[in-house]
């Protein structure tokens, strides 16, 4: 069972910022219970609140995570390493010979993404998508702490909260390669990405379009992303 102030923290990864108003809608709090819920956050650093003046009545806060608070959701950087390390020891010159700069990170991303997805692409054949889907947004879950997905009227996505390659590029371009290659070596699928961007939010989509439903609702019907509850611990505070 994670606390309010774990939930809280959910929000603001996936809002980017909030209100105590929207906090406490969202969770079915009283608004005094979010604020002082907030406000204890900030006091330990997790969260920053800002003032911010409405054009009539008393200014509001808008809240956002700090640093400390964006390092409860750890990215699996070693795991990223070992992988690259290993692959970087089966390579032969002829691999790369006559190769530029940017195609040897496209071979070595391309390379990297088939060796993750081969380890556990066995275990998927065979199943329905949305079972592919669930887990394969679990296993980005593991490798950066908070993915999820959900089904949508053209088939299903895939929300990354917490990308591994955020801090690494400043334009992402190889993450993004990295993740889309991964994704369709282990869904065997068709996948388009986009970087959703919207102040302290920055969130990795990838979408799949379902060539069964035909613009119909897929059968599957999740009212929510099957990963929230895999989050559960991975946000570790004082209750």
């Amino acid at each position: 069972m994670q606390s309010s102030k774990q939930q809280i923290l959910l929000l603001l990864k996936r809002a980017g910022s909030i209100t105590v108003e929207e906090a406490a809608g969202a969770l079915s709090l009283a608004s005094m219970t979010a604020r002082q819920h907030l406000f204890g956050l900030e006091r330990d650093g997790l969260v920053q609140s800002e003032k911010v003046k409405r054009p009539t009545g008393r200014p509001h806060y808008v809240f956002r995570l700090t640093p400390k608070g964006e390092d409860l959701f750890p990215r699996r950087y070693d795991l990223l390493a070992k992988l690259l390390l290993d692959e970087l020891g089966s390579l032969s010159p002829q691999d790369i010979e006559g190769l530029s700069s940017s195609e040897k990170r496209s071979f070595m991303i391309r390379r990297v993404a088939e060796r993750l997805a081969g380890e556990h692409r066995k275990g998927l054949q065979g199943r329905p998508l949305d079972e592919r889907v669930a887990a394969t947004a679990d296993l980005l879950h593991k490798i950066g702490g908070f993915a999820e997905w959900l089904p949508t009227e053209q088939g299903f996505e895939i929300r990354d909260y917490n990308c591994i390659f955020a801090r690494i590029s400043s334009d992402n371009e190889s993450g993004c390669e990295w993740h889309v290659s991964l994704l369709k070596c282990l869904l065997d699928y068709p996948v388009t990405h986009e970087v959703v961007s919207d102040g302290q939010l920055r969130c990795c989509r990838y979408i799949l379009v379902s060539q069964q439903t035909n613009g119909a609702a897929p059968a599957q019907t999740a009212s929510a992303p099957s990963s929230i509850g895999a989050t559960e611990g991975r946000v570790a505070i004082d209750a």
